[in-house]
This record gives structure tokens, sequence and C-alpha cells, in this order.
């Protein structure tokens, strides 16, 4: 079950790749240094990118909670290129108003 108006969503080259592929992140560093594991790299950012939009639009469920700048949405899927072992990742989406989706930030899911 995708979370809602999916097919909308979006996620900020700028958000995969300066925060969540940038090693010299003061927070989004050891993102990285997990993500830089399952074989993502900053110069090819869109892989990710795609990724995290692909569980956006084909994750089995996902977690809501209302917050004062609207909808925020948590759904966990399964990333990595090829010839890497893959992980799980929690995304966080926000909807505000009636804009589409957009991604807030990805991390490992501790429910490996």
């Amino acid at each position: 079950m995708p979370i809602p108006d999916a097919e909308r969503a979006v996620v900020d080259d700028a958000k995969v790749r300066d925060y969540l592929l940038n090693l010299g992140h003061p927070d989004g560093g050891s993102k990285a240094i997990w993500f830089h594991s399952l074989g993502y790299t900053r110069d090819d950012w869109h892989y990710l990118a795609a990724d995290l939009l692909a569980i956006a639009m084909n994750c089995d469920g996902f977690d809501t909670e209302t917050t004062r700048f609207g909808v925020k949405y948590k759904a966990s899927g399964s990333v990595g290129r090829p010839n890497h072992y893959p992980g799980l990742v929690r995304t966080v989406w926000i909807v505000e108003d009636n804009d589409p989706p957009r991604l807030v930030t990805a991390y490992p899911d501790d429910k490996q």
C-alpha cells in the first residue's frame, strides 16, 4: 500500500547528495557511511533517490503522525545497489497542505 499521493512524491537532490550521502556532513555523515556500505555514492545520488521513491510507492504499510507542519508518513523498505548487501531503511515523508509528499529523511531501520 503506497503512501497517499506517492506518485507525486518528491526527493530533493540536495537532500540525498548533500545530506544522506555526504560523509562530511555533521548530522548526515553516519547515515552516509551506512548508505555507502550499501553501494550508494554521492556522484550517483540519483540511484538512492529512485530507491527511496520506490519505497513510498511500494511499501507494505506506513505509520502516520500529524504535526504542526503537516502529516508525516514513515515507511520502510529494502535498498541497496547490485553486488552489495541490501539494508532496511526507514523513510520519513511530509505532506504540507496540498503539496506532494516530500522526503524529510531516511535512516537505517533497526528492525533488521
